[in-house]
């Protein structure tokens, strides 16, 4: 399924004339110098085409197929890195003393010809760096030798002339020589035109490309057809954590993997032209920033059955919301702007799914019947594994979606958003102080899971945000979203006691929950304490929050002796007593012990209270805000 949908969603991309996509036979590099030829076969220059930041990017450009070379020498045409145009390689120190340097025995001994070295790095040209020059030039003559382009000839005669060893003999290549010999790729430019982009030369490659010999010929496990099928998968690249120069989703390396004698990926046969279609729509969604999201180690890319886009952004927006910005803080990513026309259409979608209705077309920019995937991958090590593939209409998801964010909503601060990115809120089980955050892999999964399926929020996540609040003793409006969310599916899915009535935005004053009021009481007493001496560095929620909140008939009786000395003292006691009277009201005894969800109602109550000590206003629900 996950194949079929990418191939489907090819088909979509290259027939919207909005996207550029490479066409079969081609794919996109990144293209860091262009190679000046001159008409007699001379390097005449180099460009460079990479960005001009302070870490300069290279060009994406769209090239002939780049297959994937996990080992041999396999030449790229009219494409390539230094080792393979120019013969010339760079390698460490210890690699050069390693391989080059033993000749103690003939297997050993290699030829090699040093050109430069340091107490680092060795450039050398050596028996393989040649081969790969010369399989380069013989592929470029067998599909261009018949062609009859002055360009194409120049091109050539650069080939047959150019000796490596003369690499930092050149002035040309000798300026650029590290960052030629860092892998960047480079290109061809004749008389002003990129030799890749030369109409004759195109053709040349796809009669090339069609007329390959080795083809293994079995039906297409994607098409149903017999055609060709593909070896070796290519790379996906994209994949937060994956190897640099991508990974695969397909592929066979050991034999247990292997069946009916077949090897690599004859086993599971999908023809050349599928899987050039579901690898390059693949990656196209992780290029782009609309198309993807990432929760703790996984990568989350979706897409709709539809060449608008709009669905999609919406999509994003509602996965990933923009964090409102502060004045004091730079993004290093860049400035995110807050689109106000989103913000809108984010509200309008959620007051409609509060009151019961359906999303319409008008609402989301697309038949709400469309289908919408969404495909979690995560690195293991040269592979990717697929952690979770999602198949929904777009406005089921959307609801779905929106109903989290519901259930979410709680009162805040007013910079605070309105909906919480999951980035965010699994960042929220991990200690804050921390420089190097990480989240279990495990509970990006299963949030989403519960998101996408309208289910119950996992309680390991559930554990894992009180651990957090006990442990930093402070609890933030994220922290008190999911608690109320988690507590509200378990009440509205019946495995609870707890009245869904009771588990509300703000302070609920008539609440009769006992762990309710117990949380009020302990900021209760805490304000009682604050008001006395606001500079002390020790309060009670330092000493008492974490077995308050577990153990109440033990600390409680302690901390009410404790804070008649603090109203004794504040010239607002009369009002701090009051408070805690009216909500010992509800209580008649201090239980012994509160389980989980005892405890999720705590912190909910304890938040609250505190909110509205230091709120002067609620924000109502239909008020526009930021998010």
């Amino acid at each position: 399924m996950i194949i079929q949908s990418l191939c489907r969603h090819y088909d979509v991309l290259e027939g919207d004339e909005n996207v550029n996509i490479p066409k079969i036979g081609y794919s996109n590099a990144k293209v860091s110098f262009a190679l000046v030829i001159t008409p007699d076969g001379f390097l005449s220059h180099i460009v460079d085409l990479r960005s001009d930041d302070k870490k300069p990017k290279p060009k994406d450009m769209d090239v002939p197929i780049q297959k994937s070379r996990a080992s041999g020498v396999f030449p790229y045409f009219v494409c390539d890195n230094a080792k393979y145009v120019f013969g010339v390689e760079k390698v460490k120190r210890s690699e050069f003393e390693k391989k080059f340097n033993l000749a103690s025995s003939e297997e050993n001994s290699v030829e090699h010809t040093v050109l430069e070295e340091n107490d680092k790095e060795v450039t050398l040209v050596h028996r393989r760096s040649r081969e790969c020059f010369e399989t380069f030039k013989t592929l470029h003559h067998s599909i261009l030798d018949g062609l009859d382009d002055q360009e194409v000839r120049g091109f050539l005669a650069f080939l047959d002339g150019w000796n490596p060893e003369e690499f930092l003999e050149n002035p040309k290549t000798r300026e650029y020589k590290d960052d030629l010999l860092a892998g960047g790729n480079c290109v061809f430019e004749c008389d002003g035109n990129f030799l890749h982009q030369k109409s004759a030369v195109r053709n040349a490659w796809e009669t090339y490309s069609q007329n390959e010999t080795d083809n293994t010929f079995s039906q297409c496990l994607i098409s149903g057809k017999v055609e060709p099928v593909a070896k070796i998968h290519q790379k996906i690249k994209g994949v937060v954590g994956a190897q640099s120069a991508g990974a695969s989703i397909v592929s066979f390396n050991n034999d247990a993997f292997c069946s009916y004698g077949k090897k690599q990926s004859f086993n599971s046969p999908i023809s050349e032209y599928a899987m050039f279609k579901y690898t390059t729509a693949l990656n196209h969604l992780l290029s782009s920033q609309s198309n993807r999201i990432r929760i703790a180690d996984t990568t989350v890319v979706f897409w709709a059955e539809t060449s608008e886009k709009s669905c999609e952004e919406l999509v994003k927006f509602f996965f990933d919301p923009p964090e409102p910005e502060k004045k004091e803080e730079k993004n290093i990513e860049g400035s995110r702007v807050q689109d106000i026309t989103r913000i809108k259409e984010i509200e309008g979608i959620l007051n409609k799914i509060r009151i019961g209705k359906k999303v319409n077309q008008e609402d989301i920019g697309t038949d709400p019947e469309t289908n919408f995937y969404i495909l979690g991958l995560s690195p293991n090590n040269a592979r990717l594994a697929v952690r979770f593939w999602y198949i929904d209409s777009i406005g089921n998801l959307i609801e779905k979606v929106a109903r989290h964010h519901l259930d979410m909503e709680i009162i805040r601060d007013y910079y605070g958003p309105r909906c919480i990115s999951i980035y965010r809120l699994l960042n929220e089980t991990v200690p804050q102080s921390s420089d190097k955050k990480t989240v279990s892999p495990l509970l990006g999964g299963l949030i989403l899971r519960s998101i996408l399926t309208g289910t119950g929020y996992p309680i390991s996540l559930y554990n894992a945000i009180l651990s957090r609040v006990k442990v930093d003793g402070s609890i933030n409006f994220v922290r008190a979203g999911f608690i109320k969310a988690y507590l509200l599916r378990l009440s509205r899915a019946g495995l609870s006691n707890l009245n869904q009535d009771l588990i509300t935005m703000s302070l609920n004053e008539e609440s009769l929950s006992v762990p309710y009021r117990l949380g009020r009481l302990f900021a209760a007493l805490e304000k009682a304490q604050n008001d006395t001496n606001r500079e002390m560095k020790s309060t009670i929620n330092s000493k008492y929050f974490s077995s308050a909140s577990s153990t109440p008939a033990v600390v409680f009786p302690v901390l009410l002796k404790l804070a008649q000395h603090h109203i004794a003292k504040s010239e607002w006691g009369f009002r701090s007593n009051q408070l805690i009277e009216q909500i010992l009201a509800g209580v008649d005894e201090f239980p012994a012990y509160l389980n989980l969800e005892d405890q999720g109602m705590f912190m909910l109550g304890y938040y609250h209270q505190r909110k509205a000590f230091f709120t002067k206003k609620e924000v109502p629900l239909n008020e526009e805000v930021s998010l």
